[in-house]
């Protein structure tokens, strides 16, 4: 069995969906926050996260990238969409897409100091949160409200949904108006993807880590 060493920062950040989906798992793996800047020298192209597998034979594979460490998880654990369904696995990349551009907008925000372009990212923001929505719930709503994006079992972008929201929420805690997009009222089915996720067994680790 391969044990894993995530580096990353102790705040809810971009690794959080890899963090999730370790959990769900049951993967052995240790969460490793190097000193920074100092350490981003020995970090594959100077940032973070990094995933670090040590195969059971001693070598170990890196690998940089969250959306690549998240793809090959899911993948070595069977969490993705059967891959010969095509147009099911552009699917999957698009909704998981979807979420990440909201989560690289947050970013952007929170780092602003220019009041005008400050406010113009805000805009942004709420408008591509709007149409993401509109766009997940009806997918959600086509594959039956089932609590799942895809059939009814916990598959990549479930866990991708619940790693997302807890970054940007988190990153968002002091703008709460930015958050009325994902509300019960606003995206219901999405929230019920939440509450599935949160409720399973195999994510109680997590999400007591994970405090909005």
């Amino acid at each position: 069995m391969s044990i894993y060493t995530l580096r990353h920062f102790q705040a809810p950040g971009r690794a959080e969906p890899c963090k999730a989906i370790l959990e769900y798992t049951g993967a052995k793996w240790t969460l490793e926050s190097p000193q920074w800047p100092q350490e981003k020298i020995n970090q594959p192209v100077g940032k973070l996260p990094v995933l670090v597998e040590t195969n059971k034979d001693g070598t170990r594979f890196i690998l940089s990238d969250s959306l690549a460490i998240e793809q090959y998880l899911v993948c070595k654990y069977n969490l993705c969409v059967p891959e010969q369904d095509r147009q099911m696995v552009a699917r999957q990349t698009e909704l998981r897409n979807q979420l990440n551009d909201l989560f690289q907008m947050t970013q952007l925000i929170v780092n602003i100091t220019e009041p005008t372009t400050r406010t113009n990212f805000i805009q942004r923001f709420m408008t591509l949160a709007k149409d993401v929505v509109t766009y997940q719930e009806k997918w959600l709503k086509e594959n039956g409200s089932t609590g799942h994006y895809f059939g009814n079992k916990t598959t990549y972008v479930d866990l991708a949904l619940l790693g997302t929201l807890c970054a940007i929420r988190c990153t968002l805690k002091g703008m709460p108006e930015m958050l009325e997009p994902f509300n019960k009222k606003n995206a219901p089915l999405m929230n019920n993807v939440m509450t599935t996720m949160e409720k399973d067994s195999k994510l109680v680790k997590y999400m007591s880590t994970c405090q909005w």
